[in-house]
């Protein structure tokens, strides 16, 4: 009767052993991607925070970022509970986000004179990239029986590729504070009457456009010029009226007021950048 309780318990651990393999949270298939995960959802929490008390909380922006944060963080929590599930959701969500902020990051990659923004976005984008090759890992690791003796030199193979994608990090963040600060010098060269000012993509800058309100006689032509190293508009608030469409870091954009009043515009892309120019007779 002692044997087969023996045998009994055996393989019971062995079952256990099976659906849930031991593995410690400090391997790089668990700890990367839930710090991945993690710091992807408090990263988008960072830059929607200034929006929210701004007021913007209806914003298109916004609404797409909300759902991203709560998958980021809720798939980091099944992560680290080592849940296969988490693991692929991992994988797909990793992929969707890069897929989706495709535009928006190379936009902030070409102007690293925004240096906050630049520095957001190469960190995301390579902690996804290592979240996505190391949840594929996991997810490896976790749905199958557990690893023989080769998981050893699996391991220290990973833990490379984690050192490699740091130094990426580090490098790029070193080589964009540099042409960050080149771009920076160019763009405060740009002349216009209306300048977007550095940093205007932050709902917390003091100012967006300089100076506003900006006074010209009718007839006059009105030249913006945007300072900033992100791409911003300047748009009539009513509908039709002007429309600069994007302007790219350092390029100019001119409209005539043939008619003496007051004009409301602002930035479509951040709605909370808003300006006025006053049209005397």
């Amino acid at each position: 009767m002692s044997r087969i309780n023996m045998n009994n318990s055996r393989a019971i651990s062995l079952s256990a052993q099976e659906s849930a393999p031991s593995v410690s949270w400090k391997t790089p298939e668990v700890l990367v991607p839930f710090l991945g995960l993690l710091y992807s959802g408090l990263y988008l929490i960072t830059v929607i925070a200034p929006y929210l008390t701004a007021g913007g909380g209806s914003s298109p922006f916004i609404l797409i970022l909300v759902p991203f944060i709560v998958l980021f963080l809720v798939l980091s929590f099944g992560v680290w509970k080592k849940n296969r599930f988490a693991y692929v959701g991992s994988v797909v969500l990793s992929v969707v986000f890069l897929l989706l902020e495709g535009s928006f990051a190379a936009d902030a990659l070409a102007s690293p004179s925004d240096f906050a923004t630049f520095f957001g976005v190469v960190t995301v984008i390579l902690s996804l990239i290592a979240t996505f090759v190391y949840s594929v890992m996991g997810t490896r690791m976790f749905w199958k029986k557990p690893m023989g003796p080769t998981q050893r030199r699996m391991m220290a193979t990973s833990s490379a590729f984690a050192l490699v994608v740091v130094g990426f990090i580090i490098g790029a963040l070193v080589i964009g504070a540099l042409a960050g600060a080149t771009e920076a010098r160019l763009l405060g060269g740009a002349t216009g009457d209306v300048s977007i000012v550095s940093g205007a993509s932050s709902p917390s800058n003091p100012q967006f456009y300089s100076p506003s309100p900006f006074t010209v006689a009718a007839g006059h032509e009105v030249t913006w010029v945007n300072r900033d190293g992100t791409t911003h508009t300047v748009t009539s608030n009513a509908t039709g009226l002007f429309d600069s469409s994007n302007m790219l870091p350092g390029a100019t954009w001119s409209h005539t007021f043939s008619t003496a009043g007051t004009y409301q515009y602002y930035c479509s892309l951040h709605p909370f950048m808003k300006g006025t120019v006053v049209v005397t007779p």
